[in-house]
């Protein structure tokens, strides 16, 4: 298989950019090379440098590649439009002073949708209006991205508004491919009672990236059972290195076959900050695992 393998910022619990705790930018790429990763997400607005020179220098030295940047939003509420679209052109600029063609967007997790991760039919949704709300802003970013030369792909997401198989229809639905692609989340899939191999070959013709991660089935359960949310499931230890957990990748990757698929592969460890000693040699079990499957 010709992918090519990254890793994200999430990794090391970095999911806001100004976080006092945060460890630096240069340490995430250091580790991240180390650790045998050809490339790395962005991760969210403002936790690299936006300085160009400083930012295509550091990659060059360390031989990493840019593969997508990340813009995660509200896209739910109407109200948030105006500033996700402001926050939308400053990492579109910045992926195109580094030649970086992919941004991935996501509806991320909020409170009301965060206590039913895993439980589809009893989970609330968005009424029809406020459906198109959401599917109109992210329309609208795909267009400003477009405008600008760079693909947008949708990240359906855990505790966010896309996330289960009916909203992730109607997003896909409503939008065209030739404005917007797919970035799955086998995780993601996982967590929320859906079999990842089936989407992957449900929306091969769509799908562009990859996100893998491991799911500790135990904590899951009881993620779901205690209705605990995403943090705190993450704290508990729901992800684990590639092959530690409870997916089947030799089944993911079986699917990825079938329709060709030669995107980036990007995994995945969400944790708490505070957990981040183990970070390397996770990512080094993650990445020896998919290299045992011959990526």
């Amino acid at each position: 298989m010709t992918m090519k393998v990254a890793c994200a910022p999430c990794c090391w619990g970095v999911e806001q950019a100004q976080l006092e705790q945060n460890p630096s930018w240069g340490k995430v790429l250091v580790e991240a090379q180390s650790a045998g990763y050809q490339g790395i997400e962005l991760g969210p607005v403002g936790f690299f440098p936006s300085e160009t020179e400083v930012l295509r220098g550091a990659l060059k030295i360390r031989g990493i590649q840019v593969c997508a940047g990340n813009l995660h939003g509200e896209f739910s509420q109407p109200s948030k439009k105006e500033s996700i679209l402001k926050a939308a052109e400053q990492v579109i600029q910045q992926l195109k002073s580094i030649g970086v063609d992919k941004l991935i967007i996501m509806d991320k997790a909020n409170t009301v949708r965060d206590a039913y991760i895993g439980h589809s039919v009893i989970a609330p949704r968005l009424s029809k209006q406020q459906q198109q709300d959401m599917i109109d802003t992210i329309a609208a970013v795909a267009l400003l991205a477009k405008e600008q030369g760079l693909r947008t792909l949708i990240h359906p997401s855990s505790g966010g508004y896309v996330a289960f198989s009916d909203e992730i229809s109607a997003v896909m639905n409503s939008i065209p491919a030739n404005l917007l692609g797919l970035c799955l989340d086998v995780g993601h899939l996982y967590i929320d009672g859906m079999k990842p191999e089936e989407y992957i070959q449900r929306y091969g013709d769509r799908l562009e990236h990859l996100h893998v991660k491991d799911i500790d089935g135990q904590q899951l359960h009881k993620s779901l059972r205690d209705r605990c949310g995403t943090s705190q499931a993450y704290t508990f230890g729901l992800t684990r290195p590639l092959g530690e957990g409870d997916i089947h990748y030799s089944e993911i990757f079986q699917a990825l076959e079938k329709i060709n698929y030669d995107g980036w592969i990007v995994v995945e460890q969400e944790r708490p900050i505070t957990q981040a000693a183990t970070v390397k040699s996770d990512l080094v079990k993650s990445r020896a695992y998919l290299a045992e499957l011959g990526v």
